[in-house]
């Protein structure tokens, strides 16, 4: 990879829609969500960052544990929290919900940056993956800003920053079926989840 970046695991969700259980923790094919993406990570990133506000949780996964600046919590502050962190200029960021991210995208993602961009995010006719993007560290000043005044709108950064966009078509061009994107949300998505991983197999 020529780009030197952070790779950053998103996992502060409340996971509501599981009684309560880790989302990172649920198994697709016998794999735990976030082992998955670590496989991926460890192939791109010299550096791991994973956010949480439950470290102890994460004992076991070989990743830099840290937690939320700020109070609030959403998904802006897990942002700032991974960037803060990160080692690199550029941290790209995925949510532990995603099991299928696919590095070729990543890499893709990586190749758009250029000096002018402090966000390289992909752009579907479902609008912005902010959940799936390269962050600069620029990007910091304007997150605390939003953040010191409740302002939690990933996309009102957008308005504040230099963002490249990445389109459908060069998306699709290393994830045909965009399946980087697909989130296990409830149980009917894990379900798929487990069906998408035995079709691929």
């Amino acid at each position: 990879m020529v780009l030197p970046c952070t790779g950053v695991i998103l996992a502060g969700g409340l996971n509501k829609r599981f009684d309560g259980q880790n989302k990172a923790f649920l198994r697709i094919g016998g794999k735990r969500i976030v082992d998955r993406l670590l496989d991926v990570y460890r192939r791109l990133f010299d550096q791991i960052v994973l956010v949480t506000n439950d470290p102890a949780a994460y004992m076991d996964v070989d990743a830099l544990i840290v937690t939320d600046h700020y109070s609030v919590r959403s998904s802006l502050n897990g942002l700032h929290a991974g960037l803060f962190a990160a080692a690199h200029e550029y941290a790209f960021f995925a949510a532990c919900d995603t099991p299928f991210i696919n590095g070729a995208l990543i890499q893709r993602l990586l190749d758009t940056v250029t000096r002018k961009s402090d966000i390289v995010v992909p752009f579907t006719p479902a609008g912005y993956e902010p959940m799936f993007a390269v962050y600069k560290k620029t990007c910091l000043p304007a997150m605390v800003w939003q953040l010191e005044r409740d302002l939690l709108k990933i996309q009102g950064l957008f308005r504040k920053v230099r963002v490249k966009t990445v389109g459908e078509t060069d998306l699709r061009d290393v994830d045909p079926d965009l399946v980087s994107f697909f989130n296990v949300n409830t149980p009917a998505d894990l379900a798929r989840a487990e069906a998408l991983h035995a079709q691929a197999c």
